[in-house]
């Protein structure tokens, strides 16, 4: 599996090239509320570190999109910026038993996705959701998540692609403290502007950036958080 370190933007941005991140998925990935969202995190870590004009960061997220929704847009969403990186978080509409989308579409869809991308000459980094909150939710809904997640962490390896597991972290945090876990979410398959925070900070630690130092005491909630999720790894 690839190291965030070993993505292929640093060398490009080592050569003074800009960059095009994309964000491509469904309502996690969407914008819905006001404040930073966690992919505004990724495009101030790298603007803060190579300078605002370092690149561009697009955001494709559509609410309610499976995988296959994901295929029969990525011509307009995805192909027409031709992205270096992609980061893809897909799968929890896949799960809804209602969409009756068996493990094995889902895989195939998750590596058309890739090898699409691949094709554009981009590469790709998986990313599983936060966790869900299990309680709230249907029983089979919640096993065929973790189906899916677990399915999505598979693809990564397979394909030689980064990864940014969400939902092992997060899981840990919501069964040792709930109460806090709650605060950062939205509903029951959404964060609020707190959550946003918390990935964003731990992909930027992924990226290997920094932060400016102005906008640390934006992030006050999102640091404790993010603090103890690391006490509990």
């Amino acid at each position: 599996m690839k190291e965030f370190k070993d993505l292929k933007i640093y060398q490009l941005l080592d050569k003074g090239e800009r960059i095009r991140v994309l964000a491509f998925g469904s309502s996690n990935t969407q914008r819905f509320l006001a404040g930073a969202h966690w992919f505004d995190y990724v495009s101030l870590g790298f603007k803060t570190t190579y300078g605002g004009a370092c690149g561009q960061f697009i955001e494709c997220g559509r609410s309610g999109d499976t995988t296959e929704l994901l295929l029969e847009r990525f011509d307009t969403d995805v192909k027409h910026y031709e992205p270096h990186l992609t980061l893809l978080t897909v799968g929890v509409n896949d799960a809804n038993p209602a969409r009756n989308i068996s493990g094995e579409v889902y895989k195939a869809n998750l590596l058309k996705i890739a090898e699409k991308i691949h094709r554009c000459g981009g590469e790709v980094i998986f990313q599983t959701y936060y966790a869900c909150d299990e309680e709230q939710l249907e029983p089979d809904f919640v096993t065929t998540i973790r189906r899916n997640m677990q399915i999505l962490r598979d693809v990564a390896a397979e394909t030689g692609s980064a990864l940014n597991d969400n939902y092992s972290r997060w899981d840990k945090l919501r069964l040792k403290n709930p109460q806090l876990y709650r605060l950062l979410m939205r509903d029951s398959l959404h964060v609020n502007p707190d959550g946003n925070c918390v990935i964003g900070l731990d992909l930027i630690r992924k990226f290997g950036l920094p932060l400016s130092e102005e906008n640390w005491k934006y992030c006050s909630v999102g640091l404790f958080a993010q603090q103890y999720l690391d006490t509990l790894e």
